[in-house]
């Protein structure tokens, strides 16, 4: 009789320990403004766990299946354009930034949606003359097809962007014209580069610094949805895929037939899946600093509190050697930086590597806004950057990303193809239960 009663007394002591831990993880931090977690009583707890379970998850599907995502098979489709599933919100982007000692700045980036749809965007902006950008800017919406059929490459409103070496070198052309954003002016544009890199991609789903990660998941509550979200987290990453690739941007662009080379370090990303839902989306700040001295650096902070990720720091520092050490923590917090909706022009914040400390310094010499999704879902700032890191000079590109509720204007959506402001119409009426046509084709 002493036996089971002790069994039984160890038995609800452990049932007691279970259920207070769960409570424990269930509880929910404090929040600034209404979204971003403090630090909990149980956070270290909190985090201890869940640096064991990234553990865990990055064996799982990655580290252990390490020869096949090196093999020359594996990484040629992954960098080459992606089949859209037939999934409506499939998606594939492609990204290229870059800077150099001049100053000079570029940014290019293409996305590919079903139908025949993309949103492209160029900014070049050079000392002296000004920022260049796309002539559609705001706006980012382009058609390709007449809705019929997908395009199966990065191809239109005279851009194409196309890789010639895989994981290598990718091929960025464009002939048609550019706003002078100071001037009103329209300018004749021919842009023909190359990007080149030696050094391996950094997969954001990999390479992630688990300390960061670690650190946005302890301060959320761990609720029911929370766990559902974990039980199929295999099928989360398939759905999402981004990496990065630093290397050098260099070529010809001619501007009313007068020509300029340009040569400067940079780096492409390559995201492609089926969640990219801007909607959900809270906010982002993402910085990307080219040095002199050759080391490339990417900080960001994404807020996307629906994925129970409310803060989560992201980037590396790629030295010269094309080596990643990911940034394993930042003091740069989204409610300090322009919360109310208007990016500062001078922001200072320390980064730390498992092996180094760097004191950031950013000053803005311009800024453009531009507005993604269909209807208009994000309001994106792009600052046009000096900077300085440890006191070595350099330059770069900083975008801050805010939710935007205004949706797309008549004066601009009246201008699409009918069939699109139908699929528009048909994407409100779902939202409201209004409409109801088993012909039609969701999209976005």
């Amino acid at each position: 009789m002493y036996l089971i009663a002790t069994v039984f007394t160890a038995l609800g002591i452990f049932v007691a320990l279970a259920g207070l831990i769960i409570v424990i993880l269930r509880q929910k931090s404090r929040l600034i403004f209404g979204i971003y977690p403090r630090k909990g009583l149980f956070y270290h707890f909190k985090y201890r766990i869940a640096l064991l379970v990234l553990k865990y998850l990055r064996q799982k599907f990655y580290y252990k299946n390490e020869e096949k995502y090196n093999t020359p098979n594996f990484l040629e489709k992954l960098d080459k354009p992606q089949s859209l599933s037939d999934n409506p919100k499939s998606y594939d982007v492609v990204s290229f930034m870059g800077a150099n000692v001049k100053g000079e700045k570029l940014m290019i980036t293409m996305e590919r949606r079903r139908r025949g749809v993309l949103k492209a965007c160029i900014y070049i902006w050079l000392p002296g003359k000004g920022l260049l950008c796309s002539p559609n800017l705001p706006d980012m919406v382009y058609f390709t097809t007449d809705g019929q059929k997908d395009n199966v490459e990065f191809r239109g409103s005279g851009l194409h962007i196309y890789p010639e070496q895989c994981m290598r070198v990718w091929r960025v052309c464009y002939e048609g014209e550019l706003k002078q954003v100071d001037a009103k002016e329209l300018l004749k544009v021919k842009l023909n580069l190359k990007f080149s890199s030696s050094s391996a991609h950094f997969d954001y789903n990999r390479d992630l610094s688990a300390s960061v990660i670690a650190d946005s998941v302890a301060r959320e509550a761990w609720n029911d949805a929370f766990f559902n979200m974990l039980r199929t987290v295999d099928q989360h990453l398939e759905k999402r895929m981004h990496y990065e690739q630093n290397g050098t941007i260099e070529g010809e662009i001619s501007l009313n037939e007068q020509k300029l080379n340009l040569q400067m370090k940079g780096f492409r990303d390559h995201s492609f899946g089926t969640e990219r839902c801007l909607s959900t989306i809270n906010r982002y700040v993402y910085f990307a600093l080219f040095l002199e001295d050759g080391t490339n650096m990417v900080i960001g902070n994404l807020s996307q509190p629906s994925f129970f990720l409310s803060s989560l720091k992201v980037g590396y520092v790629c030295d010269k050697e094309g080596v990643y050490n990911p940034i394993t923590s930042c003091n740069f917090e989204l409610y300090t930086y322009g919360e109310k909706g208007t990016p500062p022009q001078h922001q200072n914040f320390i980064v730390h590597t498992a092996e180094h400390k760097y004191f950031v310094q950013i000053k803005e010499e311009e800024t453009a806004v531009r507005y993604n999704g269909g209807d208009w879902e994000s309001k994106v700032f792009n600052q046009f950057i000096s900077c300085s890191v440890n006191g070595i000079q350099g330059h770069g590109l900083t975008e801050y990303l805010y939710r935007n509720t205004s949706g797309r204007p008549r004066s601009i959506s009246c201008n699409d193809p009918e069939w699109y402001q139908k699929a528009r119409q048909y994407e409100r009426g779902l939202s409201t239960g209004e409409y109801n046509d088993d012909n039609e084709v969701f999209i976005f």
